[in-house]
């Protein structure tokens, strides 16, 4: 598991948003220039940085941590939607880019794609793994006919259902102010 995130950090940003026809050609192309940073670069928080260059305009940040934080999200202040977006953001990169060091020559391929509704679309891609086969679906949404990735699946484990689990864990026992403490507590690993 801990290998498919490393690959996952190579995918995890964009420039652009992408337009339908272009959502499996574009993630390919990209994910492979990712994996070539990866291969040629001898510091993998440079590397991090250089992909997150290539793909920060596809993932919709701010829509993930919406969905990560579920309900709770509504109650916030603009103010603390704003910190806990900038939290949340900077958390999913550095645990992305901690995972870049374990990066050992995989790589992904995209397969298909299918529009699930008009606003909806999954990408199928597969990555090799220790000579098995492991699925990750890049789940993408429509805004003003453009596509952004609002989710990840690995395995069939979504990143935004991780999150809003551990994010409930937490409210159980504290309150909004830990989850922020605990986003902020993430550190490049060196």
């Amino acid at each position: 598991m801990k290998k498919i995130f490393i690959i996952l950090s190579v995918i995890l940003s964009f420039s652009f948003a992408l337009k339908e026809a272009d959502i499996k050609n574009s993630m390919q192309d990209n994910i492979n220039k990712g994996i070539q940073i990866l291969k040629t670069s001898k510091d993998k928080k440079e590397a991090a940085d250089e992909i997150f260059k290539l793909f920060d305009g596809i993932f919709d940040y701010k829509l993930m941590a919406q969905l990560s934080l579920s309900t709770k999200y509504k109650s916030l202040s603009e103010k603390e939607k704003k910190s806990f977006q900038e939290a949340f953001e900077k958390q999913l990169k550095i645990s992305f880019a901690n995972k870049l060091q374990l990066y050992t020559n995989q790589e992904i391929k995209v397969k298909e794609g299918k529009k699930i509704k008009d606003n909806r679309y999954n990408l199928n891609s597969s990555m090799i793994v220790d000579g098995e086969e492991k699925n990750i679906i890049f789940k993408f949404y429509a805004k003003n006919d453009e596509w952004f990735i609002y989710d990840v699946d690995v395995l069939g484990v979504s990143i935004i259902q991780t999150y809003r689990s551990q994010f409930k864990d937490i409210l159980e026992n504290g309150d909004f102010k830990d989850i922020l403490k605990a986003l902020e507590a993430v550190n490049f690993d060196k």
